[in-house]
């Protein structure tokens, strides 16, 4: 989640937005773009509009939500491994993944390292940094077992231990002790929790020594980059499609309106906004349950100096798109989509729908998003799970239920969710732009002129 926070803040600072310090006091201006982040895996960008709470006028805050983490295998605090003459690396199972799809598959490594380093000014003194590392070289394989060494039972279930068969190789144990990695560093040394080779390699790209590493959340990844793939190049191959193609989609869609002559006259504070730890119920200080967004909204209303007895009027107002991937049809699989509810690649956005409120959606939300589709031209489609099929959640009902905001639940279609590499639609990526931009630009009429109960 870190590199994509980190890519989420250069696009907006190219886009001419203003860092937040988050816990200061901010100040705010109508017709400003700023946006505030936490823990480097949460990120919150806005644009106050122009009109913004002006007597007489109707505001809310116009609001894209999505998450900045996938499921993936994290180093534990312990990752010294070995086995079998090899030296492996020690994970733990991050979120719900497809474990199997990580199997014969180069691997890389991205995250945040915390090092010891010299404090600036104070030569004699050190202080800790967080840095951000990403090294796409094939750094580890986790390979398959021969299919002659498995029983047919075995062979038919390919049932996966994550305890036991999810440590992957970094290197032999004979070359490591060619290239004396090992032996050069003493037993009792603070970083012994992590192979000297490893860190090595972390350290180098960092431009520091070894010891200086101190801690570290790293996460393996697929080292082959995305790509187009299909005949006509028409789908997106990639890891992490969900949900950093929401995340890209909220930003840009931003940024799109922020150049645009329509915030001048804009009603709305817009908001674009991806939270972490959604793969695993988003219960933490950067998740979507945590109470960081109430406290930013609370601070940019405050800021914009919308007086206390004003603000439930303007979340009465508000709206959330939760923006998460849909499960598109599978051309192998096409019997486990509901019948009548089967969304095409190619064919626009998926409205989720559930009955028991596992996605936000309600008959308002989704007529009110539907004609923001129409105004953009973007295609509508609909997903509800089958009734003997479990169904996901996102962090719509989180958000929806702590701020009592309307909200409902779209995404665009993909196949292989959870898996080590993903794939979707060009078409559908472009779309999903076209939306958020849109919906920034166009909700406010929309949902005035609404005759609601």
């Amino acid at each position: 989640p870190y590199h994509s926070v980190a890519a989420c803040a250069g696009l907006l600072r190219a886009g001419g937005f203003t860092e937040l310090a988050d816990g200061a006091q901010w100040k705010l201006a109508r017709g400003g773009k700023y946006f505030v982040s936490k823990g480097g895996s949460e990120i919150m960008a806005f644009i106050v509009g122009g009109r913004f709470c002006q007597p007489g006028v109707e505001s809310g805050l116009s609001i894209v939500g999505a998450h900045t983490d996938s499921p993936c295998l994290r180093l534990r605090p312990n990752s010294k491994v070995s086995g079998a003459g090899m030296l492996q690396v020690g994970i733990q199972t991050y979120g719900g993944g497809l474990w199997h799809t990580w199997f014969d598959r180069p691997l890389g490594l991205a995250g945040k390292v915390v090092v010891r380093e010299a404090a600036p000014g104070r030569p004699d003194e050190t202080r800790l940094a967080e840095k951000l590392v990403r090294i796409t070289d094939p750094l580890m394989i986790l390979p398959n077992l021969a299919i002659h060494l498995q029983s047919a039972e075995e062979r038919k279930a390919f049932a996966v231990n994550p305890e036991t068969h999810l440590q992957p190789v970094l290197c032999s144990k004979m070359f490591d002790d060619e290239a004396g990695k090992e032996a050069s560093r003493p037993e009792d040394a603070g970083d012994a929790r992590h192979h000297a080779a490893l860190l090595e390699v972390v350290a180098k790209r960092l431009g520091c020594a070894p010891g200086d590493i101190m801690d570290a959340d790293l996460c393996l990844m697929d080292s082959m980059p995305a790509c187009l793939a299909g005949l006509y190049e028409e789908f997106i191959s990639s890891p992490r499609i969900d949900n950093l193609l929401s995340t890209w989609a909220a930003v840009q869609g931003l940024c799109d309106f922020a150049a645009s002559s329509a915030v001048a006259d804009c009603q709305d504070v817009c908001i674009a906004v991806s939270f972490d730890h959604e793969e695993c119920g988003s219960q933490s200080t950067c998740g979507a349950d945590s109470n960081s967004m109430s406290v930013w909204l609370e601070s940019l209303l405050g800021a914009l100096e919308v007086p206390p007895l004003a603000r439930p009027l303007v979340y009465a107002k508000s709206f959330l798109l939760s923006a998460d991937c849909a499960h598109g049809v599978h051309p192998n699989y096409a019997a486990k989509h509901q019948s009548e509810h089967r969304p095409d690649f190619h064919k626009g956005i998926v409205i989720k729908t559930n009955a028991n409120q596992r996605y936000a959606t309600t008959a308002l939300t989704s007529a009110l998003f539907r004609e923001v589709c129409k105004k953009a031209d973007v295609p509508v489609q609909d997903f509800v799970v089958r009734n003997d099929s479990p169904c996901g959640t996102t962090i719509g009902p989180i958000v929806s239920s702590k701020l009592g905001i309307r909200t409902i639940d779209i995404g665009a279609p993909q196949w292989a969710m959870h898996s080590c590499r993903e794939t979707c639609a060009s078409s559908d990526a472009r779309h999903l732009r076209a939306l958020c931009g849109a919906f920034f630009e166009s909700f406010r009429n929309i949902d005035t002129a609404a005759a609601k109960m």
